[in-house]
């Protein structure tokens, strides 16, 4: 496996969004296979990059205002287990936006061989600490509409 440095640049392709990886020692157990809560890490980093992407700052919204999006649900199916050193996917899809909420889905898969290793439908909501749901700012659902276009 040779992966140059641009394939493992995160990027906005079409509707969906693409957190290239490579799996490391510390996310195997001793036969060289993910753990399970693994693929959480993968698919929260892929989220983090995804907003980055998209040029949305949680951390200023949560200092200026104690405002950020938590994620309130997550569904996981996993069909087959990575291993150590493969080169995988997380790609990110929003499904819906709410007022409050965003629906999301998100395939992490062998990039090499395509094959889907986990599929998450992921729900998160935007909160103002200590004092629960708020409406999603209307420059970030905008974000979020143009891309699912």
């Amino acid at each position: 496996m040779t992966i140059n440095e641009a394939e493992l640049k995160s990027r906005i392709q079409g509707d969906h969004h693409l957190y290239p990886l490579i799996v490391q020692y510390e996310d195997t157990d001793a036969g060289g296979v993910v753990y399970h809560s693994n693929y959480l890490n993968y698919a929260e980093r892929g989220r983090s990059a995804f907003l980055r992407c998209l040029e949305i700052d949680l951390n200023e919204h949560l200092v200026k205002e104690r405002k950020t999006i938590l994620i309130s649900r997550i569904e996981v199916d996993y069909l087959n287990p990575a291993h150590l050193n493969q080169f995988i996917m997380v790609e990110t899809r929003i499904c819906d936006v709410g007022k409050v909420k965003l629906n999301l889905e998100q395939i992490i898969r062998n990039q090499e061989a395509g094959h889907i290793f986990a599929r998450l439908q992921v729900q998160a909501v935007w909160v103002e600490l200590d004092k629960g749901a708020r409406r999603l700012p209307e420059f970030m659902v905008q974000k979020f509409k143009d891309i699912m276009v």
